[in-house]
């Protein structure tokens, strides 16, 4: 396989675990479509850059939970948490696409 093959592939396959955000989102943290696309995503990402680069240490820095609650935090911190992780990880597999 040739380097542009390889690119393409790569890009391809980054592309479709950023297509399956908008139906991951829908989904609890908990729920294992969601587990099942992390893993795969964090997988996809370590693989192509290695385990020590930016983009691979970027995606296990998104929180998907809070990072800390109080009496005073309601339910909606949860969802706000995982909405803002998922659009984290939009933003760092649309990155990894533009510098492909």
């Amino acid at each position: 396989m040739t380097k542009d093959d390889q690119t393409a592939e790569n890009c391809a396959r980054l592309q479709s675990q950023l297509a399956q955000i908008d139906n991951v989102r829908k989904v609890s943290f908990y729920s294992p479509d969601f587990q099942s696309w992390y893993k795969q995503t964090g997988e996809l990402i370590e693989s192509i850059y290695g385990k020590n680069s930016h983009p691979c240490e970027a995606f296990q820095a998104v929180l998907f939970t809070p990072l800390f609650l109080s009496c005073r935090c309601g339910d909606t911190v949860f969802t706000e948490a995982y909405e803002q992780g998922m659009e984290e990880v939009r933003s760092l597999l649309a990155s990894c696409l533009r510098k492909a």
